[in-house]
């Protein structure tokens, strides 16, 4: 592929990008322009960004359109290409939010790939992922975690390859920063921290986390935790297809997208192979910052047992 005119390199679950667009959430994936380009970003800002309604993809020829209101419209085709069209007057940030976001999962699966929605960390074992509906504290978890010296990994979407038989599932490292509620940010100690407000909600931030630049490789999946509230902290390993059935239900991203493309099915069938190597768990747990400490504490036991 002919890469002139894409001032910015990535290396980034295991393929090579090269992008118009400049990636800053991706700096700790940047690398030189040498070596076989897998996925360019193209970006064109005198484009007309029309297409379908918000959410709505549409799929023709290999390729998976789909628009956001006042922001732009994207193009994916064949896993090689992300297009980007934006609306006059669209901000990079909320560009690059759709970019690294829908795009990014959709493009995933067109190569084939189970892309699972949660955060994870490192630990001696593995990766650990949590996963769960949006404001169950996936991200929190996860920062929680790192502050007790387990290097973050990943943050909303990860390339999760399933395993041969009798191996294990290997998690792709996605992330250098963590999106947090203000509260959380607080009860963290990450006050101090430079910070991005969300593009949705305006008491939730993005920042980046200490703990260097994530491994390149990927690293065997040594367990996922699927969150929720409750009274008290209750960690209950689940089996057979309740363990399957939790490990869809919390990872699924942009179901419509898959459906559109015809590849659910197959998705499905990857999550279900990753549950069946992979211990899981279900994780239930206060609304109480304070008792954070006591979470991770508990968790680190399940992965040491």
């Amino acid at each position: 592929m002919n890469v002139a005119g894409f001032p910015c390199h990535y290396h980034h679950s295991g393929l090579r990008f090269a992008s118009m667009l400049e990636l800053p959430e991706w700096s700790g994936f940047a690398c030189d322009d040498a070596g076989q380009v897998d996925v360019s970003i193209l970006f064109d800002p005198h484009g007309q960004p029309a297409g379908p309604p918000d959410y709505a993809p549409e799929y023709s020829n290999g390729a998976l359109r789909f628009a956001i209101p006042e922001t732009g419209c994207w193009t994916i085709r064949e896993g090689r290409e992300i297009a980007v069209v934006p609306v006059a007057g669209a901000q990079e940030r909320e560009l690059r939010l759709f970019t690294l976001g829908s795009a990014w999962g959709a493009l995933g699966y067109q190569r084939g790939f189970a892309m699972l929605h949660g955060s994870a960390v490192k630990l001696e074992q593995g990766a650990l992922l949590f996963c769960g509906d949006q404001g169950h504290g996936k991200s929190t978890m996860a920062a929680a975690m790192q502050a007790r010296g387990h290097g973050l990994l990943a943050d909303d979407l990860s390339r999760v390859d399933a395993p041969a038989a009798g191996g294990k599932a290997m998690l792709h490292p996605t992330a250098t920063r963590v999106k947090l509620w203000d509260s959380a940010i607080a009860q963290l100690g990450l006050q101090d921290r430079p910070r991005e407000q969300d593009h949705f909600r305006d008491a939730k931030f993005h920042l980046p986390l200490d703990g260097g630049i994530p491994p390149t490789d990927p690293v065997p999946l040594a367990g996922a935790m699927v969150l929720e509230w409750g009274e008290d902290i209750v960690v209950e390993r689940l089996s057979g297809s309740a363990a399957v059935t939790a490990l869809m239900q919390a990872t699924m991203y942009r179901k419509a997208f898959l459906q559109a493309m015809e590849l659910l099915t197959a998705q499905l069938a990857m999550i279900a192979r990753i549950a069946s190597a992979t211990p899981v768990w279900r994780l239930t747990r206060p609304r109480d910052f304070t008792r954070l400490e006591e979470v991770c504490a508990r968790v680190e036991g399940c992965l040491r047992a």
